[in-house]
């Protein structure tokens, strides 16, 4: 179920300029342009619908891997990698339920929602977060997120376009040049690569299964006040095991 609202949030919402494109026609276009999701424009769409960024996230065999977003979004990567270092927060809600989660206010949450996540919302991190699942049937692909800075709800027209947009991603992943490279057979490269590689270096070194690999990088991680990325690239290109702190 979508968070419930801080009563002080409801009333505001994001205006949108009379000429902003919609999403209807961000769609149609990246549609004719046949180059899958890297012709759709994240920092466009987001404009569309009120938001400062969007990100979507898609579900595979090691759990969500973030592959559309604008590389200028700093707020809206770092939120998605957060949620994946903490293991909590509404993309993995949704990747989880198949329900959407609408939060007009972070900080109007209670603790107990997202312990972690919300004890870290003292970082340069959203306030509103909206996280609608991407999915065919019972068959769930993944999960797109918008963010913004300040506070309040969708108007319903915003929110109408944030499911329209979350159905045409659908049909696009779908498609055979889904999420490759534009104008190439490559597919997008994977923001989590890296993670990927440690996580199967640790595998090695020190004898344990993929899943506690993965739960010592994430806690590691947390407890240094580490990016995710940075603790991988560490084991990746220095064989650092993490049993000693960062020097």
């Amino acid at each position: 179920m979508p968070a419930a609202p801080h009563r002080a949030s409801q009333s505001r919402s994001c205006a949108v300029p009379a000429d902003t494109p919609g999403i209807p026609g961000l769609l149609s276009a990246a549609a004719q342009a046949g180059h899958g999701l890297p012709a759709l424009s994240p920092s466009a769409c987001a404009a569309a619908l009120g938001l400062d960024g969007l990100t979507l996230c898609v579900l595979d065999r090691s759990g969500l891997e973030l592959v559309w977003y604008d590389p200028a979004d700093i707020v809206g990567i770092a939120f998605e990698d957060l949620q994946f270092t903490l293991g909590e927060g509404p993309t993995l809600d949704v990747a989880r339920t198949g329900e959407p989660v609408l939060v007009p206010d972070l900080q109007a949450l209670p603790g107990h929602r997202w312990p972690a996540l919300l004890a870290a919302l003292h970082r340069k991190l959203p306030r509103v977060a909206y996280s609608v699942p991407l999915s065919l049937g019972a068959i769930r692909l993944g999960v797109l997120n918008g963010h913004r800075s300040t506070p309040g709800l969708p108007t319903r027209s915003q929110l109408g376009q944030l499911f329209a947009l979350a159905e045409g991603v659908t049909a696009i992943l779908t498609t055979p040049d889904g999420i490759h490279d534009m104008g190439t057979n490559n597919p997008i490269p994977l923001h989590r690569a890296v993670i990927h590689q440690a996580t199967g270096a640790l595998t090695v070194l020190l004898d344990i299964p993929i899943d506690q690999a993965l739960a010592r990088l994430r806690a590691y991680a947390f407890t240094h006040n580490l990016a995710l990325l940075d603790v991988a690239h560490a084991v990746v290109h220095h064989q650092d095991t993490l049993d000693k702190p960062p020097g």
